[in-house]
């Protein structure tokens, strides 16, 4: 078995990046895909709006940021503790967060200006890379303790980062942001 080094938190980086880029994706074709239904329903479009970004984002993201460390570990025969899970994880959401962030910012450069995208950027450092990083922690406490211990109850720990993750989305639709 291989120990973790200072290489793999690089991987698990710009791994964190690539696969945020897939969450995103999948985010993007599933509200592409529940439009149709909008005009066959009551439901207003803000309903599946809500469902994507409260639910399916908080899924797609939480699962695309714990991936990286699970890539590792099969590719490289890595040999990761609970609190190596934790770090290749978080180091892997702070690659998504970064992605995220800078496309956010270069989509509101062109829609908005400059002087906007900086401070949407930086709240969203502020704010959301922060909640990233915390719902992470959260996902990988209990994948990492699975692992480790083959202990299926602390998948709960994934859920409760989804939620937390939701939450967060759910709260800036209310806000506006």
């Amino acid at each position: 078995m291989i120990h973790v080094t200072r290489a793999h938190y690089l991987v698990s980086l710009l791994l964190g990046a690539v696969f945020g880029i897939a969450a995103a994706l999948f985010s993007s074709s599933q509200m592409l895909m529940l439009l149709p239904f909008v005009g066959f329903t009551n439901l207003q479009p803000g309903v599946f709006l809500i469902f994507v970004v409260v639910i399916l984002s908080p899924f797609a993201e939480e699962l695309a940021k714990i991936l990286p460390p699970l890539f590792l570990k099969t590719q490289e025969n890595l040999e990761i503790n609970v609190v190596e899970w934790m770090q290749l994880s978080v180091t892997s959401a702070f690659g998504f967060s970064l992605l995220e962030n800078l496309s956010y910012f270069w989509l509101f450069v062109n829609a908005f200006g400059t002087h906007s995208a900086v401070w949407l950027l930086l709240l969203r450092f502020l704010l959301s890379t922060p909640m990233h990083l915390m719902a992470t922690t959260i996902a990988s406490y209990g994948v990492g303790n699975w692992d480790n211990y083959d202990e299926g109850e602390y998948f709960v720990f994934l859920a409760i980062a989804m939620i937390v993750h939701g939450l967060f989305n759910l709260g800036t639709i209310m806000l506006g942001f």
